[in-house]
Parts: structure tokens; C-alpha cells; sequence
């Protein structure tokens, strides 16, 4: 009797990055970029070891919709890829999306929150060193992403980081390193598992992940129901970081005269600005410009419950906590709801709502 294989069809977005040889020229390095062909190929060589050991199918392809260094990655970017899943979804099962690292949280977070009720895995993953050189790493991430996007084991579905052995939610993902094999790690929460000889999965966590996907609409058996919202106002938002003795004419002075719509405001402890910038928030305030306060501290909590100046903010509604949201999803998710012409109010209401595990309100008990 002739054995039946479960099949599934994978896509793999390529958008370049330093895995495909986007870097610096070097006298030490071959400086070649490579295809979408040579991904293939190493997607291919796992075909049959997939198929003997997890009896599934593999039907590979790929799209290649750009190729730019990450750090030149646009909000337009974000909406090809979206368009891209948007026009493959009734023919594709999973996708694998390559990306560069230095930008990759905000499009991890950015496919996030577009993608509402996406009922597929799309994992994205890159390199520290390209593909064909010396060390890279491309080959193993690239590998341990198809594993995560066939995987039948557990409900795997969403947006999700795969790189060196971790498994993090596209919400969450923090870089920490440039040279570093495991340069992410997940930020404070998020974290869905690990990846090496064996897969990990933490199954509360992925439990967790995907219950956000049917929080707006039933999650996407067809592209008819997916629901996408796909575009992003970034070049609205000034993100600022506070010092000592800052000038509080700057907020003003960014509305009035290159029409800055909302802030991203990196202030002392847990939310503590200056108390000599409280014009400026009421001033914000008073025009209904949202402003989202979080604090330096590298795994910080900006809560305005510990010292009397985030306090102030509180009490008087002069500012959006950001609570432990990284910046990348608090920046991307403020451009999503910016771009959807939300009210003040809403916009202000959406920002403190979880709506895929990118934000823990927790009241401090002091």
C-alpha cells in the first residue's frame, strides 16, 4: 500500500537583508548577493528528511518583492508583503519571510497588526552572516523556520521570529547583538519556544499567541475573510528621547511646523519625565495629539505607578503609558491606528488594548 503524505505548500518572501549578502564591502568576504534560487535550493535539500520523518509534502516557492538593506525598509514594504499573503493566501499554507535583522522587530510587529485573523504561520527569519560565506548562519535559520512552518505538533499560526534557537512572537522580538549567532531575544514576554536538535514549545505561550487571532474576526479559512489593514502613517510620529534640561518648545515646534501628529516619548524611570516638560503634554493634550511614554531602562516598565512625576501624567490623562511594550510595536501599532484616521480617544484606548500579546498591564502594589 502506497503511503499518503499530508502536503504543504510553502512560500518564501525574500526582501533581502544581510542574508543574502546586503553588507559592507569587505576585503575578507566574497561580497556576492545571492537569489531567490539559492534559498530555494537549501529549502530543498530538507524536502526529503521532512517527508521521511514527518511524513509531509513539500511544495516550495518564492517571491521575491524586493531586495534593500533592512535599514531602508518603508512602511511600503510592509504593504507589499501584506499584499503579497493578501493575494497567495487560498494557495499557500505557510510563509517564510527573509528580512534583514536591523529592522526586522518593526516588521515582525507591523505584520502583526495587519494581519488580524490570519489563520497560517508566517515566519520570518535572516542571518548574521550571509548566505555562501565563511560562519553563516542563513542555511540553519533558514532550515529551522521551514521546520516551525510544518510543524503539526501544535498550533502554529501567526506572526512569529525564528532565528538561531529562538522561537518569539513577532510582537516581542528585541535586538541585542550584531554579532552574535542568537542576536534576539524576546522582550520581557513572548517568548513561544526553542529550537535546536529538538523544538521546545512553550504551549501556554503559543496557546496565548494564537487566541489573539479570532479576538476581531473568525480566523481566515479564505482570503475573503482575511482581514487586513495594511497601511501605516510612520512619517506622522516623531519619536523622542528625553535628558536633562530638554526643551519643552520642541513638542510644539514639531506639530506646528512639520505637522507631527504623535509622539513616541523615551522618558527617565518607569515613565518619568521632567516636571519641567508638563507644558508640552498639556499642550498636546489640549490639540489631541496621543503621545506614548516609555522609559529608558533597557527591560523597564513605563507604568506612571512609581514616582510622582509619571504619577502626574496619570492623574491628569496627559499621556499613554506604554507599559512593557517594546519600541517597535509601540511605534508600528501607533502608525497602524494613525493611519486608520482613528479619533484621540481611540487611538488612546487601542494603544492600552492587547491585541496580540504586544502589551501586560499590571497595577503596582507599593
Amino acid at each position: 500500500m502506497e503511503k499518503s503524505y499530508t502536503k504543504k505548500r510553502i512560500m518564501v518572501i525574500f526582501t533581502g537583508g544581510t542574508v543574502s549578502g546586503n553588507v559592507a564591502n569587505s576585503e575578507v568576504s566574497q561580497n556576492e548577493k545571492y537569489n531567490p534560487q539559492s534559498f530555494l535550493s537549501v529549502v530543498n535539500n530538507s524536502v526529503d528528511l521532512v517527508k521521511k520523518n514527518w511524513n509531509i509534502e513539500i511544495e516550495a516557492s518564492t517571491a521575491e518583492l524586493f531586495e534593500v538593506d533592512s535599514s531602508n525598509i518603508r512602511p511600503e514594504n510592509w504593504t507589499a508583503i501584506l499584499e503579497k499573503i493578501q493575494e497567495t493566501y487560498d494557495e499557500v499554507d505557510s510563509y517564510i519571510l527573509l528580512h534583514g535583522t536591523n529592522t526586522m522587530g518593526y516588521t515582525s510587529s507591523a505584520l502583526s497588526f495587519a494581519l488580524e485573523n490570519i489563520n497560517k504561520p508566517v515566519i520570518i527569519t535572516g542571518a548574521q552572516v550571509p548566505l555562501g560565506y565563511l560562519g553563516t548562519d542563513a542555511t540553519t535559520n533558514l532550515v529551522n523556520a521551514l521546520r516551525l512552518a510544518v510543524w503539526s505538533y501544535h498550533d502554529v499560526k501567526g506572526v512569529m521570529v525564528v532565528f538561531g534557537s529562538k522561537i518569539i512572537s513577532g510582537v516581542r522580538i528585541k535586538k541585542g547583538s550584531d554579532f552574535d549567532n542568537d542576536p534576539f531575544k524576546s522582550f520581557q514576554k513572548g517568548s513561544l519556544g526553542d529550537i535546536g536538535r529538538f523544538m521546545r514549545i512553550d504551549e501556554d505561550e503559543l496557546r496565548r499567541h494564537v487566541s489573539y487571532l479570532s479576538k476581531v474576526k473568525p480566523l481566515a479559512i479564505q482570503s475573503r475573510i482575511l482581514s487586513i489593514k495594511k497601511d501605516f502613517d510612520t512619517k506622522s510620529i516623531a519619536s523622542l528621547t528625553e535628558f536633562p534640561g530638554m526643551s519643552p518648545d520642541i513638542f510644539q515646534s514639531l506639530v506646528e511646523n512639520n505637522g507631527i501628529k504623535a509622539f513616541v516619548f523615551s522618558a527617565f524611570g518607569a515613565g518619568d519625565p521632567s516636571a519641567h516638560l508638563f507644558p508640552a503634554f498639556k499642550y498636546l493634550k489640549t490639540h489631541k495629539i496621543p503621545i506614548v511614554v516609555t522609559t529608558q531602562a533597557p527591560d523597564g516598565n513605563a507604568s506612571f505607578q512609581v514616582n510622582e512625576t509619571g504619577q502626574h501624567l496619570k492623574d491628569n490623562d496627559l499621556a499613554i503609558p506604554a507599559y512593557d511594550m517594546n519600541i517597535e510595536s509601540m511605534t508600528t501599532k501607533l502608525a497602524w491606528l494613525l493611519a486608520q484616521n482613528l479619533s484621540y480617544d481611540v487611538i488612546k484606548q487601542k494603544m492600552l488594548e492587547d491585541l496580540h500579546g504586544e502589551i501586560n498591564i499590571e497595577n503596582e502594589l507599593i
